[in-house]
């Protein structure tokens, strides 16, 4: 993944002198303290021990459950839980449900009507559905996160909402926003002197610019967190083991192969500690890269298959953990030649990818499934893959290849002045031949012209071909424009149109409001896993088609990812129950007919009434989060059915 340079960045890549030197101030009093009566309450010291080092906090826990029993204020058993919490993630001790810590926090939340407690039960279900690499539910639970946290001022909350934003925005390629987040994140983290979040921090940088492949800066930040976290005496697997996978990646591409099986390993035993599938994951199919440099193909293929059970177990509803795996799998059975199960376990993470427009996954699955037809001797498939690899990569060599194109035409500029030197000189010598000799003088001449014409004609093919390159440049940049509104295969709007129309929506069509609906289709898993993918994608055609025949034009239909759409409709509050079963309606009164036969599909949808497009954009993020939650509410009644929301708050 690449990124750019943003102003906290020096020549050289690295954080600035006035940034790195914040962690040398005077911490600013920490907000919890302020709810327990200073920092050294027993309770405060055991959430921070918790977070630093869960090892040795879980040896006090029985002591502090006898203080909750004993009596403890709502803030102090709140910290309690939120430790127990933090515990169990480093632990990784199955047999023990956290979801149970989190109910307890929700009842003391309901209790105590505590903001902070609110926040971090809200910020913990973000970093849940980060789990499962659900990053769009995700981003709108840390966004509301960061705006309770700055009315608080809850500083470190803000942090690590900032932190987590910003993983999101590196997942999704957009590294100016990423980075401004980090920026931000760290100051605070430095302010607060907080080591276990700054060793995280250091090796987020780290990685991003090892999608920058500058391995040097990237060592240089691994090797800081690394120092950050040995001198605070910090005793964190999960934090440990994303510092070995950064590590194990660098080594790789610096040809420190001693140094690169030493993390490797180390990141697949730490990772075995946490409660974390992703690191599991993720840690695992970097062994199987690492086998496979090896020329150890049974060796990578066998952590790639340890990878692909545990994500089928745990893995998010999404399916990209679970495509990583497939990845990982088809990598290993094209270095061992086979290539039938290579090119299965490749179109599976494809499919995924796709389906979750993960365009840098794309572009290399693309190039791996040309490369397996091509092995095979199916050189009409590998070359349609590699078309598709080229068209796709085309948005990252933009820049790139608008700077060839200048090139281009200043070389010609300088290739037309040479020759036509070369012509002044030549007549030169024909004026002088006439003088000698007449007959010489005549054949000279002649010679002259046509070399004349000869030059002039390849002169305007050249520019004609150049003007022509850079016509199919010009429409290729268009296209590439238009179909970054669309999604390809439904050919609905997605969700960067969705978040361009929200900052000026129509007020005029939708001067009486407008009804925020959010629409799941119901068990669509199983048509993917009985029918196949081709059979999902039909029903997913055929639900955008409906969705379209029940809209206006002014009225906006996305596809927000998988099988969830969004639908904007312009009407007036009586109308919205009436709207949302005609919608029902239209979905479900005919079987869909597909492929393999015709079917019944089924929907859940959520939605909520807005009286105007000022409300709708400005509190998009809150009518969302309470469309989602009638969604829900009907999945949880047994879904097939509706529901409109008339709760809601801008905050």
């Amino acid at each position: 993944m690449l990124i750019v340079a943003l102003f906290f960045i020096l020549s050289n890549g690295l954080l600035s002198p006035a940034v790195l030197a914040a962690g040398s101030k005077t911490p600013y009093q920490c907000y919890l303290s302020t709810k327990v009566n200073g920092a050294d309450n027993a309770f405060m010291k055991y959430y921070s021990l918790s977070l630093n080092n869960p090892y040795l906090a879980d040896e006090q826990t029985v002591d502090l459950q006898r203080r909750i029993d004993d009596g403890a204020s709502d803030n102090e058993q709140a910290l309690y839980w939120l430790a127990r919490y933090n515990i169990e993630q480093a632990e990784g001790r199955t047999e023990i449900d956290i979801a149970f810590f989190i109910e307890q926090l929700d009842l003391i939340a309901k209790r105590s009507g505590e903001a902070w407690i609110h926040a971090e039960i809200m910020f913990l279900d973000a970093l849940a559905l980060m789990e499962q690499r659900e990053y769009a539910l995700a981003q709108v639970k840390l966004e509301s996160v960061k705006l309770s946290a700055e009315q608080m001022g809850y500083k470190i909350l803000l942090a690590r909402s900032l932190k987590w934003l910003a993983n999101i925005e590196v997942e999704r390629s957009n590294y100016h926003e990423a980075l401004d987040k980090y920026q931000q994140a760290y100051e605070i983290f430095s302010a607060r002197s907080d080591d276990q979040q700054l060793a995280r921090l250091l090796s987020n940088i780290s990685s991003v610019y090892i999608n920058m492949e500058q391995w040097d800066i990237a060592s240089q930040y691994s090797q800081r967190a690394f120092e950050r976290y040995g001198k605070s005496a910090l005793n964190n697997a999960y934090i440990a083991a994303i510092l070995h996978i950064n590590a194990g990646v660098i080594d790789k591409f610096l040809g420190n192969e001693a140094q690169r099986k030493f993390h490797v390993d180390k990141a697949v035993k730490l990772s075995a500690k946490t409660r974390s599938i992703r690191i599991k994951t993720i840690a695992l199919v970097n062994l199987s890269a690492y086998y496979l440099d090896r020329g150890d193909e049974p060796a990578a293929m066998n952590a790639a298959e340890r990878c692909l059970s545990m994500a089928r177990r745990f893995g998010g509803k999404n399916g990209i953990t679970v495509a990583n795996c497939h990845e990982s799998l088809s990598e290993a059975f094209y270095s061992s030649q086979r290539t039938e199960q290579a090119l299965y376990y490749a179109k599976m993470a494809l499919s995924v990818y796709e389906a979750n427009h993960f365009q840098h996954r794309m572009i290399y699955l693309y190039e791996l499934m040309a490369k397996i037809y091509e092995s095979v001797g199916d050189y009409q498939q590998a070359l349609a893959y590699y078309k598709k690899y080229s068209d796709l990569g085309k948005s990252y060599l933009f820049d790139i290849r608008r700077k060839e194109l200048f090139d281009m035409q200043e070389r010609y500029d300088t290739h037309v002045k040479e020759k036509e030197i070369q012509l002044l000189k030549a007549e030169n010598a024909l004026t002088n031949s006439r003088l000698a000799e007449k007959k010489a003088s005549e054949n000279m001449l002649k010679l002259g012209t046509a070399l004349i014409i000869i030059l002039l004609y390849w002169l305007y093919r050249r520019y004609s071909m150049l003007n022509k390159d850079k016509q199919v440049l010009e429409r290729s940049n268009a296209q590439l424009v238009t179909q970054s509104n669309k999604d390809p295969l439904t050919m609905l709007h997605n969700r960067r149109f969705l978040e361009h129309w929200l900052k000026e929506p129509p007020v005029a069509d939708y001067c009486h409001g407008g009804l925020v609906v959010v629409i799941d289709i119901d068990h669509f898993k199983q048509f993917n896993d009985h029918y196949g993918h081709n059979v999902g994608d039909e029903v997913l055609v055929e639900m955008a088609k409906r969705l379209k025949s029940v809209v206006r034009h002014q009225d906006v239909v996305v596809r927000w990812g998988g099988e969830e759409f969004i639908m904007v409709v312009a009407c007036r509050e009586s109308e919205s129950e009436r709207l949302l079963q005609r919608i029902q309606q239209q979905i479900t009164g005919t079987e869909f007919m597909l492929s393999c036969g015709d079917y019944p599909v089924t929907v859940s949808m959520g939605g909520i009434f807005t009286p105007s497009a000022k409300q709708l954009s400005q509190d998009w993020v809150s009518l969302l989060i309470e469309a989602d939650r009638a969604l829900y509410q009907v999945k949880a009644s047994g879904r097939n059915g509706n529901r409109l929301s008339t709760s809601f708050s801008s905050s």
